[in-house]
């Protein structure tokens, strides 16, 4: 399913269908099984999926969720495996309208991950998404989220076109994996000292 969020239209499914997250490593042209983030309806629905819950993330979670901020922790059993690595899983809850009614609807986690294929640069408009990754094997089962009225089928704002920040928050200090819509400042500012990027 095709959806804009608070910063790039993004490929999801469900996390607890094996089928439905291999075809989506397939239309990105992954070859190697990868992880995805996991959107979330809100701050408990995270809690339920990790095995712990440091007060790093719950500092960073006050601070920036809902919104573009990813953190990556151990899973809990309940977590969906496929899309895990090493135990660890990467979970948000997104700010933006729609993908908040959808996980909503939905009621518990969806997978998400920008929608272009390996190595182009993420989609900000629902068509150029389609466009993409439509021509692809499995292109043909792709749906495209119904945009509620006043809503838009592409990103706006500040964030646009810019992947949320993953911190991992697991062990010790945070560390910052991707640096995207939220600066390293901003974490910093939260957490204090941050360990170095590897």
């Amino acid at each position: 399913m095709l959806h804009p969020t608070e910063t790039v239209v993004s490929l999801s499914g469900d996390p607890y269908s094996d089928v439905a997250v291999a075809s989506a490593r397939r239309l990105k042209g992954y070859d190697a099984p990868r992880p995805f983030v996991c959107l979330v309806p809100g701050l408990d629905a995270a809690r339920a999926l990790c095995a712990a819950w440091p007060q790093a993330a719950e500092r960073l979670a006050r601070a920036f969720w809902p919104g573009p901020l990813t953190l990556v922790l151990p899973a809990s059993p309940e977590a969906p495996h496929s899309v895990q690595e090493a135990g660890r899983i990467a979970l948000r809850p997104a700010a933006d309208p729609v993908s908040a009614a959808l996980v909503g609807a939905w009621g518990k986690a969806l997978f998400s991950t920008s929608a272009n294929r390996r190595d182009e640069p993420p989609a900000t408009e629902v068509s150029a998404a389609l466009e993409a990754l439509g021509s692809g094997p499995g292109g043909e089962a792709i749906e495209v989220a119904l945009v509620p009225v006043g809503g838009s089928a592409r990103v706006t704002g500040a964030r646009s076109g810019l992947p949320s920040t993953i911190v991992d928050v697991g062990a010790g200090a945070p560390r910052i994996v991707r640096e995207g819509a939220i600066g390293a400042d901003a974490i910093r500012e939260v957490v204090g000292d941050l360990q170095p990027r590897r």
